[in-house]
């Protein structure tokens, strides 16, 4: 108690009051999620899920901040190691995934696409990202944002779509990239994954809402996404 004591409380005016804000944050959007979150739409669920892993992030940091000036406890070493742990998973995301991603999966070479990939890019006023074609029957694509932002598309998909049918696949996956929305599913992800999946807390509200913002932009250009996604 005394660790607790030292960590939340006795820190000063503004980092307890932040402190008392951060609790109330945790607890109230829990209590929402737990009791209300079927009577809720999509979107709040979502924004309740967004409000309670920042603030257990925001917490642990002023609980890391504000333990410096005490002898370790219990209390100190279970929030400093949860900390640890989802920094650690945060930063291998942004320099690693595109390799863990390349593990078991043999690399395709198709110069044609890679063109198409520059084109996509050049219309959206951004860098073009890596690309990795892999060979697969299976029809899949997907992004993948580190220090080195990827596309991995299949040679399925590729050999079942015809070229305008690619280039909007790119169109979509480029979108992901430009997306702010993207960042903050995966700031999220990462706070979850630091807990080792502990948090009973899904977001697949966040791919959704992504995937329906994108069509519905992609569909605006008058691009036929929905026969693409018939074809998956």
């Amino acid at each position: 108690m005394a660790c607790i004591n030292n960590c939340v409380i006795a820190q000063g005016t503004p980092i307890a009051y932040l402190n008392y804000a951060l609790i109330a944050a945790i607890a109230l959007s829990a209590i929402a999620l737990i009791f209300f979150h079927r009577k809720i739409s999509m979107k709040w669920n979502l924004l309740l899920k967004a409000v309670l892993l920042t603030s257990i992030f925001s917490f642990l940091i002023t609980l890391y901040i504000s333990s410096g000036g005490h002898d370790g406890g219990v209390f100190n070493a279970a929030h400093t190691i949860i900390l640890f742990l989802i920094l650690v998973f945060f930063a291998t995301s942004y320099i690693f995934t595109p390799f863990i991603a390349q593990i078991g999966l043999r690399r395709h070479v198709d110069k044609k696409i890679e063109r198409m990939l520059s084109e996509e890019a050049a219309k959206l006023g951004i860098k073009a990202p890596g690309l990795y074609l892999f060979e697969d029957a299976n029809k899949s694509a997907f992004v993948v944002s580190a220090l080195r932002k990827t596309i991995f598309i299949s040679t399925g998909m590729i050999e079942n779509f015809g070229n305008d049918e690619i280039r909007i696949v790119l169109m979509h996956e480029l979108l992901h990239l430009k997306s702010g929305f993207f960042s903050a599913k995966r700031f999220l992800h990462s706070i979850r994954a630091g807990f080792f999946g502990l948090l009973p807390v899904q977001l697949e509200e966040l791919d959704t809402i992504e995937e329906m913002r994108l069509d519905n932009e992609l569909m605006r250009e008058g691009l036929d996404i929905k026969k693409i996604r018939s074809k998956l």
